[in-house]
């Protein structure tokens, strides 16, 4: 099962995968934007299209990381509130910032998650043989909502258990993710808060415009 730990890593830049179970089998894909407005309903559009997509890439043997990148920012970014997780990942020093820095936190939480995980969606050969099933029992307290997904590869019957956090404002989206007690969100706030205390906010953000 060394493959499904890469699998889990590939979800986290997602934020994402939950659906009813399918694979390659399930495409054509139904565009999120004409799917139901609902957790779930949105989810599972967004995911078969993702994973559609990169079945389509790699059948036509154009899975590279650019090509890949590219697909991320086309069908997974959109689909994620990057405001209220970067919000989230800084805690009390958010209110702190005025916008055009709160913009610049947000931009470069969006840029590490694609550095650190975009590499792995494009090494995967094995997209056909994902399964994904959402628990639809999820629950919902105002505009949040947590649903638990399963990801198994075919054939086997071992399966990772994957929590998925999503707000609504305009729409529903993804804003964080969960997998064995692990928030991503959690890690990311750990991550900025020991970057501000050992660089301070004004040299960090100042660091920050320098990468882009």
């Amino acid at each position: 099962m060394k493959f499904l730990p890469n699998i889990l890593k590939a979800f986290l830049i997602n934020l994402c995968f939950i659906g009813i179970i399918f694979a390659s089998e399930s495409c054509p894909s139904i565009s999120p934007k004409i799917a139901e407005d609902t957790p779930t309903e949105q989810v599972k559009a967004i995911a078969n299209d993702v994973v559609c997509s990169f079945i389509e890439l790699q059948s036509g043997n154009n899975g590279t990381l650019s090509s890949s990148l590219n697909l991320t920012k086309k069908k997974i970014i959109p689909y994620v509130d990057m405001e209220y997780s970067t919000e989230l990942a800084l805690g009390d020093y958010w209110k702190e910032l005025d916008a055009r820095s709160k913009k610049i936190f947000e931009r470069d939480l969006k840029n590490s998650l694609i550095n650190d995980y975009v590499s792995i969606l494009a090494d995967l050969r094995n997209w056909e043989d994902i399964n994904i099933s959402v628990d639809n029992q999820f629950t919902q307290n105002n505009n949040i909502a947590i649903v638990t997904v399963f990801v198994s590869l075919k054939n086997q019957n071992s399966k990772a258990k994957v929590t998925l956090k999503l707000i609504q404002k305009d729409r529903w989206r993804i804003f964080d993710l969960v997998y064995q007690t692990i928030s991503i969100i959690d890690i990311q706030k750990i991550s900025y808060h020991s970057r501000i205390n050992r660089k301070g906010m004004d040299n960090l953000i100042q660091k920050m415009l320098t990468k882009t």
